[in-house]
């Protein structure tokens, strides 16, 4: 002790504990300092005052440079153009859409529904509200203004009529007729449909008569406030295919690709599940299928990743159409058949040389007479069918079938003879139909409107009208345009989807993905190409057989990145040939349809999705300069 002071000892610890906490601070200091750049003085970002404004001259936008209140693009875009813009696709009934606009919040939309008693489809209209309200939410540009409003509020009456269905059917009438007027200080929305699909679409027409204001003058969100639309699609089947046997897509990325068909108002998603590399659905009675055919355990669909899936696409208007191929395009996934004592349910899996056996690598095709073959694709459907409720159209696969492979093995060949089947097509043709008598007990019992066929050799004359009905089977044809296998099917009185391989194709043009065969399916589709493929103007009198269209992706060069820009804008070129099939004056695309597509691919980036870009920046802030 010093003259009563504190212990030295206690002291020398409590300096020596000031020094280390000192230490340490200075140490966090110098790691988390900024750059020595960034030290200087704060300066705020400069406002960016555009002298530009745009005017409407001749039903056509133009830049302008200007000194009084600017008027936004997007402002002008929605008045100008006449009838003819903003909507994408096209309606296909009246249309009004007058020059008013009133500016609001979005709490100020209410929503009114009328003679919905099914709870399904109460149910379906509020989960439709809440993605209206979301596709609105995300055209606003800044959340630091005070939104202006001219109205009290925006009343929107929802009615189905008497349509109390929720499952979308071939026949399924998906018309509506959408009405907006000013009444004073309120404006009234209608949309009377016969269906809950035609109120979804009418709310998705109404969204894309919304837009962003940003004028000088004003900033907020703006609608039309005179409006009438009568619509219907030209064709009930509306599709997208998807491959997720060549590369693997999370639910997420096909929940975007959900959102961009039900804005471009297509209506099935057809979901190529599995393939010879891989498949990905982890069924929950024969698991073996993905443990043995998935990439990764990552990489595989549940049941409830399906039912998710189907849930998100029904209030979208989208029905979900799921296919296992077969016979061929089955290998990953279908060699565990002997350890378990079900033989071999697979052929060829994996032989070489592989072009002999199957189109590309890795083969495998299934085996017509084991009859675990057929139980498990039994079991597999009546999952998938039940997880999807979509009993009236199934997709059998049924494309590229090698008979080499099976003609290699003897007892196949003696099957045939027991059966008197004298012909390798008869023993497909067989295979065919054992398959879907399966599909009919997994789907309890109930027959198709549609059992769809890709088109093969097998479809082609004689062995079409020997072995197919077509009152049951529809004929997706996938062959070049100018190949005789559509007419021929349409004149022996088959229905048919069309899918033609040269303009419907949306992978192809990007090159060979292996130095040896065939790899690549010729030029790159342009979405001009997509757009104007109008193929039943050569079948006008058995249009009637022609029951829609589907663009196809598969994936051997589509990878996550670049799924949403192949897709858009040209899925959605398509999705209004079958919507509207819109006629043109001339051989070249009319100037309104660039000018719409532009807008309609900025309303999906808005709701997140990646889009390829059609034209420089330039000409969307030009219209009409760049044709």
């Amino acid at each position: 002790m010093i003259g009563g002071g504190l212990p030295s000892g206690w002291m020398r610890r409590f300096l020596l504990f000031l020094v280390l906490i000192t230490g340490i601070f200075l140490i966090a200091m110098y790691t988390h300092a900024p750059p020595l750049v960034s030290l200087k003085p704060f300066t705020p970002k400069r406002t960016f005052h555009s002298p530009w404004s745009w005017v409407c001259v001749a039903n056509r936008c133009e830049r302008k440079a200007v000194k009084t209140p600017q008027k936004s693009l997007a402002a002008c875009m929605a008045m100008c153009g006449g009838n003819d813009r903003l909507l994408w696709p096209k309606p296909t009934g009246n249309v009004i859409l007058g020059d008013g606009s009133v500016m609001l919040t979005i709490q100020q939309i209410k929503f009114i529904t009328t003679t919905a008693s099914n709870q399904e489809v109460v149910s379906l209209l509020e989960h439709a509200k809440d993605v209206f309200i979301g596709n609105i939410r995300n055209l606003e540009r800044s959340s630091n203004i005070k939104e202006q409003s001219t109205i009290d509020k925006f009343e929107i009456h929802l009615n189905t009529g008497g349509g109390q269905s929720t499952r979308l059917l071939l026949d399924t009438d998906e018309s509506y007729k959408l009405e907006v007027n000013l009444k004073e200080r309120v404006l009234y929305g209608r949309i009377t449909a016969n269906s809950y699909h035609g109120v979804r679409h009418g709310l998705e027409t109404l969204s894309q008569l919304f837009w962003w204001d940003e004028s000088t003058e004003k900033q907020g969100l703006a609608v039309l406030s005179n409006v009438l639309v009568v619509d219907k699609p030209t064709f009930h089947y509306r599709g997208l295919m998807i491959d997720t046997g060549r590369q693997f897509f999370p639910v997420s990325e096909l929940k975007r690709v959900l959102d961009g068909m039900a804005a471009s108002k297509l209506n099935t998603f057809h979901w190529h599940i599995s393939d010879s590399q891989s498949f990905p659905f982890d069924s929950s009675v024969f698991p073996q299928m993905a443990r043995w055919g998935a990439y990764s355990s990552e990489e595989t669909y549940s049941p409830e990743d399906i039912r998710d899936i189907v849930e998100y696409a029904k209030i979208r208007g989208i029905r979900i159409l799921m296919e296992i191929d077969s016979p061929a395009h089955a290998g990953a996934g279908w060699q565990w058949g002997p350890e378990f004592g079900f033989g071999d349910l697979a052929l060829c899996v994996d032989q070489e040389p592989w072009s002999s056996y199957c189109g590309e690598p890795n083969c495998g095709q299934l085996n017509p007479i084991n009859k675990h073959t057929y139980k498990i694709l039994e079991t597999l459907y009546k999952e998938l069918l039940d997880l999807t409720e979509v009993r009236d159209i199934v997709h059998l696969g049924g494309d590229e079938v090698n008979l080499e492979c099976w003609a290699q093995y003897s007892n196949i060949t003696a099957a045939m003879q027991m059966q008197n089947l004298t012909d390798l097509h008869s023993m497909w043709a067989d295979f065919e139909g054992k398959v879907l008598q399966r599909i009919i007990r997994a789907n309890h019992d109930e027959i198709p409107k549609a059992a769809i066929l890709w088109s093969s050799p097998l479809t082609k004359r004689p062995w079409i009208t020997l072995h197919f009905d077509p009152k049951l089977h529809v004929i997706q044809t996938w062959g070049g345009s100018a190949w005789p296998e559509t007419g021929d099917l349409l004149e022996d009185g088959f229905r048919v989807i069309l899918s033609h391989v040269d303009a419907w194709y949306l992978d192809c043009g990007f090159g060979k993905w292996r130095e040896t065969g065939e790899a690549a399916c010729g030029e790159y589709r342009t979405w001009q190409t997509v757009y104007n493929h109008r193929p039943w103007r050569d079948y006008q009198a058995t249009i009637n057989l022609i029951l829609g269209g589907e663009v196809a992706l598969w994936s051997e060069q589509i990878g996550q990145a670049s799924l949403g820009p192949r897709l858009w804008p040209r899925a959605s070129a398509f999705a209004e040939r079958v919507w509207s099939d819109p006629l043109s004056s001339s051989y070249l695309t009319e100037e309104s349809v660039y000018t719409r597509l532009a807008s309609h691919m900025d309303l999906l980036q808005n709701r997140g999705l990646k889009t390829e870009a059609m034209w420089p920046q330039w000409c969307s802030q030009n219209p009409g300069k760049c044709l």
